[in-house]
């Protein structure tokens, strides 16, 4: 199956307004490219200003905020425009993230945590009460959430690896998915996860040179593309999800293929990583 017919396999989603949270590069990007084909508006969270305008331009977005997921206030702030602006979006789809940081932030956390889990949920704990529409987000996760690691962590700690702290941070999250898709604390809102499977993003731009050199082309070999990883999240914005669905790649190890909606893994039902 082509991608593209694929994508044509949607219902129009003309006039349906999306948040669309990390969109100028990567599997982002190239959802953003499938929403505008599909003739939805888009509103753009980024921190990259330039480039935003650039695409917001060549690709007619209703509108962009700017914010850093690394600061509560940052994040409080964007949120407060966005909801001066707009208030009738249907869906917001939570895709930004990093791999390879490790500095602390000012939070406290490292910054790959910071980031990926504590910068999502803060997203979410801060918009959805202020939310009175029925809204859905849809959550980028990764494959990375069903590596286990102890049990008692401290999220604080300095001394967690870069790549565990990437690992970390997305099984944080899903767990966080299934808390919320499964007791619902806002009735008006809905809340799916796809996992994207593995693709040659430019999230591993933090990496050194060789690094990123024989990830990008042992990725682009031997996985799946941006563009086909991007329908996972496409899906799920779509009316043939719907609360609490898991979506991964159907193909080998659920690590690249077109996506498939199935029951969250028992590896991702991690509540009492936040209790």
């Amino acid at each position: 199956m082509k991608i593209q017919k694929y994508v044509d396999s949607f219902i129009s989603f003309e006039n349906k307004k999306i948040v669309l949270v990390g969109g100028t590069s990567g599997i982002g990007l190239e959802l953003l490219k499938h929403l505008v084909s599909l003739k939805a508006q888009i509103i753009l969270f980024a921190i990259e200003k330039e480039l935003s305008e650039k695409l917001k331009e060549q690709y007619n977005l209703l509108d962009v905020f700017y914010y850093d997921q690394s600061s509560f206030e940052s994040i409080e702030k964007a949120i407060d425009e966005l909801l001066d602006k707009h208030n009738d979006f249907t869906t917001i789809i939570l895709n930004a993230g990093v791999l390879g940081l490790s500095h602390i932030l000012d939070s406290g956390y490292p910054a790959t945590i910071g980031i990926n889990y504590i910068g999502n949920r803060y997203f979410i704990d801060y918009i959805s009460p202020k939310l009175k529409n029925n809204v859905r987000f849809v959550i980028a996760g990764s494959f990375a959430a069903g590596l286990f690691f102890k049990k008692n962590l401290v999220l604080k700690s300095e001394h967690i690896s870069t790549f565990d702290q990437y690992n970390i941070s997305k099984a944080y999250l899903e767990a966080y998915f299934y808390h919320l898709a499964t007791t619902r604390p806002y009735p008006n809102l809905e809340y799916v996860l796809a996992e994207p499977g593995l693709t040659n993003t430019t999230i591993t731009h933090n990496f050194n040179k060789v690094v990123r050199f024989l990830g990008y082309y042992f990725l682009k070999w031997f996985f799946h593309s941006p563009k086909k990883a991007s329908l996972g999240l496409l899906l799920g914005i779509s009316d043939k999800a719907k609360n609490g669905d898991f979506i991964s790649p159907r193909g080998l190890f659920k690590l690249s293929g077109y996506p498939q909606i199935r029951k969250t893994p028992k590896g991702r039902r991690r509540t009492y990583l936040f209790k």
